[in-house]
């Protein structure tokens, strides 16, 4: 009789085999690979056979059966080197095998030549060699793109699985990063955009004329805030719309941009790339409102907009419900669309926005937030939201990165149990990677905030990224310990106010306490965590980088002060420190590959935009 579904076989050896131990399993492998056509099949062979070798205590018949197909197998492609060094372990195994014998008349060959060793180390096969680059970082595969071998061209193609573009000048924005960065010529600037427009340019032209690479492409990333008028982006926007019809397998889209730019691509987009999986959009236009057309299969979506509107976005996700997993909305202005969205179908969330005194957000994701794993809330805080944390202590059962950032707070908001209530809300969360608390220094005492604060830290047995504002009211000694011996990326928010240096600031502290001036260093030396690799400082003006690392942090690998990062070069010969800082783009576009590569991977935070 006929089969109605032609995979019922497939479908039943899977199944048969499933009940099955690995000596039973092996068997069934090798009586398949004796039907296996020789030619054309090398890499299924190579694989099957190094599978069943990594089986324990497999039997000698076993064993000789599968490097003798294996040898067969390289015979026919040529590699008679590699096939040799089978029949000599078939033929030290089992001296008399009959088979081996037969090969070694049929291609004339003599017994000493079994025993030459090969010329070059062991092939392994294409997949197997991309499976081993996975892991590697960027900054490796990199390397490898230098290497004469097929590790090359696997290299290129995961490198370029992640696409970026930048279509316009990147300025440096005013302020803090203003303040600390190196003074450069312009002509330097100049020369590093013209690169940038240069290879940008160049990729939008190999996606146009080479299907094969363009279908490689997974993610896109478009960096097009314009901030000069005078300069049209329409021939860079024109040749970007010719370009993302050719990108078949796109499944990740980041864009900066204004209106000229963001309604067009994302109607391209829907049209050419229907299965997009993640749409990341940061609108620089402030009174423009974005439609956002639905993606049946979007599952993360992040927004960043100072437009006042958010009627388009928030029927976007009303739309999109039931299948977004993911959410980010960064807008100062809005509020969050407990209406438009399904919070039991999300694991992440980050929202940005106005906390008003009759918003939804806390209840809303407290209640049914059964999923999330992620949560990130910042903003204006105009209610009090400590007796749903302690309504809900046990809500948010699956979370592992906690981060709350309150911006500012409104003049009648007095909720001084909203710190200690939070306290006790993570208490019993032992599985907790990552906390961060940022309150106003100037505001603290109307929430609650103090050294109690952190009293909660020393439980929380598995953070391994903390950002916390440090209380006036603890002492520097007892902060170290306080922090959990995990802890690998550590942020201290640190009030101008107390002093002009951490230096100093921890002297002070510690001179209030009857300590001599020696003490501080050894104590907050020997106080932090042994794994920390990561430090950063916000809202305290430093002198001194090197000297934060020599005072307090003698292990991290990387420093951040406000805007600015650093990386600590380390002396083999004589153990000196050296500081080396980072270039602007660097901070701003390649930070979470450079801290990867410099093992500070905790530092960054496991929300909607990373992978």
């Amino acid at each position: 009789m006929s089969l109605f579904n032609p995979r019922i076989l497939d479908a039943s050896i899977r199944d048969v085999t499933a009940n099955l131990n690995d000596t039973q399993k092996t068997d069934v492998l090798l009586h398949a690979l004796q039907h296996l056509p020789i030619q054309g099949c090398r890499t299924t062979m190579e694989n099957a056979v190094q599978s069943l070798l990594q089986v324990p205590n497999l039997p000698t018949a076993s064993i000789s059966r599968a490097l003798l197909l294996r040898a067969k197998g390289r015979l026919a492609a040529g590699y008679r080197t590699s096939a040799q060094q089978d029949l000599h372990s078939v033929l030290t195994v089992d001296p008399e095998n009959q088979d081996v014998k037969a090969i070694i008349q049929s291609q004339h060959l003599r017994p000493e030549m079994l025993l030459r060793e090969p010329d070059c180390p062991p092939r392994f096969s294409p997949e197997v060699w991309r499976e081993i680059t996975l892991f590697l970082p960027k900054r490796d595969l990199k390397s490898l793109l230098l290497v004469p071998n097929a590790l090359s061209r696997i290299a290129s193609q995961l490198l370029f699985r992640e696409i970026d573009l930048h279509l316009t000048a990147s300025v440096e924005p005013s302020g803090i990063e203003d303040r600390v960065r190196p003074v450069q010529g312009a002509s330097v600037d100049q020369d590093i955009d013209a690169w940038h427009y240069q290879r940008s340019a160049d990729i939008l032209t190999r996606i146009l004329v080479d299907p094969h690479f363009a279908g490689h492409i997974r993610s896109l990333s478009i960096f097009a805030v314009s901030y000069d008028d005078t300069q049209p982006l329409t021939f860079q926007i024109g040749m970007l719309m010719n370009a993302l019809p050719k990108l078949s397998n796109l499944r990740k889209l980041h864009c900066s941009g204004n209106n000229e730019l963001i309604p067009r691509m994302l109607q391209t987009v829907h049209a050419y790339n229907p299965r997009l999986q993640r749409l990341s959009l940061v609108v620089a236009n402030h009174t423009v409102d974005i439609n956002v057309p639905v993606f049946k299969h979007l599952t993360h979506f992040a927004i960043s907009s100072d437009d006042v509107s958010s009627l388009s976005v928030h029927a976007f996700l009303a739309q999109s419900r039931d299948v977004l997993r993911s959410l980010s909305i960064n807008n100062p202005h809005w509020r969050f669309p407990a209406e438009a969205i399904s919070v039991h179908h999300l694991t992440q969330i980050e929202f940005n926005g106005c906390f008003s005194a009759d918003t939804q957000v806390f209840s809303e994701i407290l209640a049914n937030g059964d999923q999330l794993e992620s949560l990130m809330l910042s903003g204006t805080l105009e209610c009090t939201p400590s007796s749903l944390f302690r309504k809900y202590r046990t809500a948010l059962p699956f979370l592992r990165h906690f981060s709350l950032t309150i911006t500012a707070l409104h003049r009648h908001v007095v909720d001084r149990e909203l710190c200690p209530t939070i306290s006790e809300f993570l208490r019993e969360r032992t599985q907790l990677r990552t906390y961060h608390l940022l309150v106003p220094p100037s505001e603290a005492r109307r929430i609650g905030f103090d050294a109690s604060a952190w009293g909660v830290l020393p439980v929380l047995s598995k953070l391994s990224s903390l950002s916390i504002t440090y209380p006036r009211d603890l002492s520097p000694s007892l902060a170290g310990w306080l922090v959990p011996r995990t802890v690998q990326a550590l942020t201290l928010d640190v009030s101008p106010a107390v002093t002009e240096d951490l230096v100093s600031f921890m002297n002070v502290c510690l001179l209030r306490s009857c300590m001599s001036l020696s003490d501080p260093v050894q104590q907050l030396r020997t106080g932090m965590p042994p794994l920390l690799r990561y430090i950063g400082i916000t809202n305290m003006p430093i002198r001194s980088v090197l000297s934060v690392v020599e005072h307090g942090f003698p292990n991290v690998r990387v420093v951040r002060i406000d805007g600015s990062v650093w990386t600590v070069i380390r002396s083999e010969e004589d153990g000196s420190l050296e500081v080396e800082q980072w270039p602007y783009r660097r901070a701003k576009y390649h930070a979470a590959e450079w801290l990867e590569s410099l093992e500070c991977a905790e530092a960054i935070w496991k929300g909607v935009n990373r992978p």
